[in-house]
């Protein structure tokens, strides 16, 4: 197994464990009466896990090196997006004991930072080898 097959099933597995922390890992609160932030950071987030799961599998399927590294662009992207939404765009509820700031934001967040890594290594390996 080479490389970029390596890599795209680890955004793949990371793009899955970022749509299953907020609705099965680490819950964020239930719609009520009154909808939490953290409940529509949760919906986002499986929509975000969800891409990242797809272009994972386009990266590790691809034939092509170029679309491949561009797909890994894209996860990185995605990455950013994944740790955006709990911190900036949407947020969590604001009581620091609620276990979406505990537990979902952190998470969602280290999971967000690995696919950026993996995104962006691959992306620079397949520059450096157009150089080479």
């Amino acid at each position: 197994m080479n490389r970029t097959r390596i890599t795209g099933i680890a955004i793949a597995v990371l793009g899955l464990l970022v749509a299953l922390i907020p609705s099965v890992l680490f819950k964020v609160c239930p719609a009520m009466e009154m909808v939490m932030k953290c409940h529509w950071t949760g919906r986002v987030e499986v929509a975000l896990g969800i891409a990242s799961l797809i272009l994972g599998a386009l990266v590790a399927v691809s034939r092509e090196k170029a679309f491949s590294a561009a797909a890994s662009v894209a996860s990185a992207i995605n990455g950013v997006l994944v740790i955006l939404v709990p911190t900036v765009v949407i947020g969590v509820c604001g009581s620091p004991d609620m276990n979406c700031n505990a537990a979902t934001r952190p998470a969602l967040i280290i999971a967000g930072a690995f696919i950026i890594v993996a995104g962006l290594s691959d992306t620079v390996l397949y520059l450096k080898s157009k150089k080479g």
